[in-house]
């Protein structure tokens, strides 16, 4: 019952780890079902592992000990790497948080079996061991894959190919670096605490970056977005603002307008942000071939976003824009307002106080020459 309930435990939280992070993607650009894909190819990268590791050991080329601290870090960090080298190369791929994400499952997925296999082969600690393991190591691989995957995207919007090629070396090589010290203090027998900090560690830093990858996406949204997609600027406010739309827009039209078309307003704004997303990509990309591809992912999600428009219907869609021009209205009163609060006498403001003020002082000067 222990084994079976630790295996759990070093399946399922580890996956928990990765649909969590998930939810910070606010323009859900990093599909669901390619992180199913990093999983599977992770769980590959620790089987080829499995076996590489000693067969470098029994030909004689390391020993034990420099495998665990120097070989099976670059080793492991390469295998797990593959998966992303392609999904960074296709037209579909869009930045930064795509990358951190799909980085993070490659991750995980070499951990969970990994775990499997300790868990296994320390039953009479098993719960222990995969507790440990899910707060320390596993976190650790999912932070070294996320950071190559950081890396190679971060090379995808590079329109210098010596900035992007250093990225990605630079990411490779703190991804290894960062794998060998978690190594080399583990194997040296360092206390639980301070490994499982290191692993919370490197899970905050995939945070971190994923944050700073969405403000800048929020930023390509607001640039490329326009009248060629048929967005309003109201429309786009609404987009690289979406981490409030549940808040301000959502409740609102979903007290006017029931819950059905909720989930249609919501793709739609999806939908705006992965568009000026790949506007901004076409620039970066030298490639004709690639940026013929994402010329057609664009027009793709235009016909996709004319049919949510025509199903969530024209008053609706005025509602949805109405919401944030409104916004605009509310802060010019706030100003106003707060202006007024600080006159003396006028209304308007003190600012017109002072106008008033200048004026007077120079009829009383015209009037005494």
């Amino acid at each position: 019952m222990i084994l079976a309930v630790s295996i759990l435990i070093a399946l399922i939280v580890p996956i928990g780890f990765l649909v969590f992070l998930r939810t910070f993607d606010l323009h859900k650009t990093a599909k669901f079902r390619k992180n199913i894909v990093t999983l599977v190819c992770g769980i590959i990268a620790y089987l080829l592992a499995a076996r590489i590791n000693p067969a470098m050991v029994n030909a004689g080329w390391v020993t034990w000990d420099q495998v665990v601290r120097i070989t099976a870090p670059m080793v492991e960090e390469l295998l797990k790497s593959l998966i992303l080298l392609y999904l960074v190369s296709r037209a579909d791929f869009n930045y930064v948080v795509d990358g951190a994400l799909y980085g993070f499952g490659a991750g995980i997925g070499f951990a969970v079996i990994e775990n499997v296999e300790y868990v296994e082969g320390n039953i009479e600690i098993a719960l222990v061991v995969a507790l440990a393991r899910v707060f320390s190591t596993n976190l650790m691989h999912a932070t070294g894959s996320g950071l190559i995957g950081t890396a190679l995207a971060f090379s995808r919007g590079e329109k210098s190919k010596w900035r992007g090629g250093l990225a990605i070396v630079g990411g490779y090589v703190i991804a290894m670096a960062f794998h060998a010290a978690f190594n080399t203090m583990v194997n040296a027998g360092t206390f639980l605490v301070f490994a499982i900090g290191y692993g919370v560690v490197g899970a905050i830093l995939i945070w971190f970056v994923i944050r700073r990858g969405l403000n800048t996406q929020k930023q390509w949204v607001g640039e490329k977005l326009g009248a060629e997609d048929r967005v309003t600027k109201e429309e786009t406010r609404a987009v690289t603002g979406i981490e409030k739309v549940v808040d301000t827009l959502l409740q609102p039209f979903r007290e006017r307008f029931g819950e059905e078309k909720i989930p249609l307003v919501r793709d739609l704004l999806y939908k705006q942000a992965e568009m000026g997303i790949k506007r901004k990509l076409m620039e970066t990309t030298p490639s004709p071939t690639k940026r013929k591809e994402i010329e057609t992912i664009i027009q793709t999600l235009y016909r996709e976003m004319e049919d949510l428009r025509r199903r969530i219907g024209m008053y609706p869609m005025m509602f949805v824009r109405e919401v944030y021009l409104g916004q605009d209205f509310q802060v010019w009163a706030m100003i106003q307002s707060r202006v007024a609060e600080s006159s003396t006498g006028q209304k308007g403001g003190g600012l017109f106080d002072r106008v008033n003020d200048r004026i007077r002082e120079k009829s009383i000067k015209k009037d005494e020459s």
